[in-house]
């Protein structure tokens, strides 16, 4: 029961990464340099924020806003003790 739990938790990630890769930027029509500054303007007011962890063996990587990232390292936590307990049940 717990290899085929663990079996299909793998290929969910398989598949979500290659749909993630799959995915399409949107296309963006040529315009002229006067409504191109314009968008340029209103991009400049939205801020893009985010975070993430990157686990290299026991060494945690976080990057990202202090709000994210803070949400991310509690996320990393919580599968690494996952993962013992999974590991240890067998």
């Amino acid at each position: 029961m717990l290899a085929l739990l663990s079996m299909i938790i793998i290929l969910l990630g398989i598949y979500l990464i290659i749909a993630g890769l799959r995915e399409k930027m949107p296309e963006f029509e040529d315009e002229g340099l006067e409504k191109r500054e314009a968008k340029e303007y209103r991009r400049e007011d939205k801020e893009i924020k985010g975070g993430g962890v990157i686990l290299i063996g026991p060494i945690p990587i976080v990057f990202g806003d202090s709000k994210y990232a803070f949400l991310s390292l509690i996320l990393a936590i919580v599968l690494m003790l996952l993962s013992i307990a999974l590991i240890l049940m067998l």
